[in-house]
C-alpha cells in the first residue's frame, strides 16, 4: 500500500469548464474510459448531458445580462448517465461539512465540492461565483491546508482551510452553497458508451426543448426560447440599456468565452463530444451533427469578437446565425435519437 500523499497520485490539468473539467480529473483518477484512454473534458460534457441555455436581464446589475450554456444539473445527470452512484449533501453545519471532505479524501476518493470563486484565495477575483466545482485533493489539517484542482489553473492550488470553509459556506451570487458535496459511488466499469451517449444526447435536447433546470434555479428564458429570447432582445439593446450597452457587451463577451465556458458558450465541449463518439461508436450521423456544432461554436466565438470590440451592429448577423444554428443543433439531436429507436424497433 502506498505512503504515497494522494494529491501525489491525482492528474490535474486545466479545463475549459469547471464542472467537465472536474469529473474529467475524477474519472481518469478512477481509471473510467472507453478503453482509449482518459476521456476528454469535451466528451465527459457532451455525457454529462450538459447542453442548455439561459438569459436574462438584470437592469440593477452590471451586467445587466446574464447568459449561461449549461444546464443547472449536469454534475447529477452525468452519474445516471454513465452508471455511477452519487448522494449530494449540503448542510449549514461547516464541521459536519469538512467531516464530508474529510472523510472522502480518507477513504482515498478526493471529493467535487461547490466554492464561491471570490472567497477562494488562489483565484484572486472580483466576482462571486458560489456554483463553481473543485475537486478537494488532499489536506493537512496541522498545516492548514488543503489542495484543490481547480479547472482555472494547471497545478493542484494549496488553500487554506479557512478560504476553502468561506468559500463554501458563501451565501453570494447565484445563490447559497450550504457545503455542497457530491460524494460518487465509482464503479469498476463505465456504462455502455451507446447506451450512455443516447441517454445524454436525450438530456441535451429536453434541456433545450423543454427548458431543463436553470443554474441556480434563475428566473429567465431556457433552452432555445431563452435562445429566441437573446435574439430577440439583442437588436434592442442600445434603447434597453442606454449607457449601460458597453457593460452589456463586455459581459456578454466574458460569458459566452472567458467565464468558464469552454470558450464558446460550451458549444465547443459539446462538438468535441459528438465527434469523439462518433468516432468511438463508428456513427457517420453523430459526425455530422457533430459538425454542425462545429458552426454554431464559430458562430458565438464570431458574436464574442464583435462583443469584446463594442461593436453592437456588427453582432446583428451573428446573433441571426446563432439562433438558427442553435435550431439546427437541436433538430438534427432529435432526429438521431428518433432513428435509433427506430432502427431498435426494425
Amino acid at each position: 500500500m502506498s505512503t504515497l500523499p494522494l494529491r501525489a497520485s491525482f492528474a490535474h490539468t486545466k479545463a475549459g469548464h469547471c464542472g467537465s473539467g472536474a469529473l474529467r480529473d475524477l474519472l481518469a483518477f478512477h481509471r473510467l474510459d472507453y478503453g482509449a484512454g482518459p476521456l476528454s473534458e469535451g466528451a465527459v460534457f457532451g455525457l454529462a448531458g450538459g447542453l442548455g441555455f439561459l438569459y436574462l436581464q438584470l437592469p440593477q446589475m452590471r451586467p445587466p445580462v446574464y447568459l449561461v450554456g449549461r444546464t443547472g444539473t449536469m454534475e447529477e445527470d452525468a452519474a445516471g448517465h454513465l452508471g455511477l452512484g452519487l448522494d449530494v449533501r449540503e448542510t449549514d453545519d461547516a464541521a459536519q461539512g469538512w467531516a464530508w471532505v474529510r472523510e472522502q479524501i480518507d477513504a482515498g476518493r478526493p471529493p467535487m465540492v461547490w466554492a464561491d470563486i471570490k472567497r477562494l484565495e488562489y483565484l484572486r477575483v472580483r466576482m462571486h461565483n458560489t456554483r463553481h466545482d473543485i475537486v478537494v485533493v488532499d489536506y493537512d489539517e496541522d498545516a492548514g491546508v488543503a489542495w484543490i484542482a481547480d479547472n482555472d489553473r494547471e497545478e493542484l492550488q494549496p488553500c487554506s482551510l479557512a478560504s476553502l470553509a468561506q468559500a463554501r459556506s458563501s451565501t453570494a451570487f447565484p445563490g447559497p452553497n450550504r457545503h455542497r458535496i457530491f460524494v460518487y459511488d465509482w464503479p469498476a466499469i463505465l456504462r455502455d458508451p451507446r447506451e450512455a451517449t443516447r441517454a445524454a444526447i436525450a438530456r441535451a435536447v429536453r434541456n433545450m426543448t423543454e427548458g431543463g433546470e436553470a443554474l441556480a434555479n434563475l428566473t429567465g428564458a431556457n433552452g432555445l426560447d431563452g435562445v429566441a429570447a437573446f435574439a430577440a432582445d439583442y437588436p434592442t439593446w442600445p434603447d434597453a440599456f442606454g449607457e449601460a450597452l458597453d457593460d452589456a457587451l463586455k459581459g456578454l463577451w466574458v460569458f459566452v468565452v472567458k467565464a468558464g465556458t469552454g470558450g464558446a458558450m460550451f458549444r465547443s465541449l459539446h462538438a468535441t463530444f459528438l465527434h469523439e463518439l462518433a468516432g468511438l461508436l463508428e456513427d457517420e450521423r453523430l459526425e455530422r451533427i457533430g459538425s454542425l456544432y462545429d458552426e454554431l461554436t464559430a458562430a458565438w466565438i464570431a458574436l464574442s469578437v464583435t462583443a469584446g470590440e463594442r461593436d453592437h451592429a456588427g453582432g446583428l448577423v451573428h446573433v441571426e446565425t446563432v439562433a438558427r444554428l442553435e435550431v439546427a443543433g437541436v433538430d438534427a439531436m432529435r432526429e438521431w435519437l428518433a432513428a435509433g429507436s427506430a432502427e431498435t424497433r426494425n
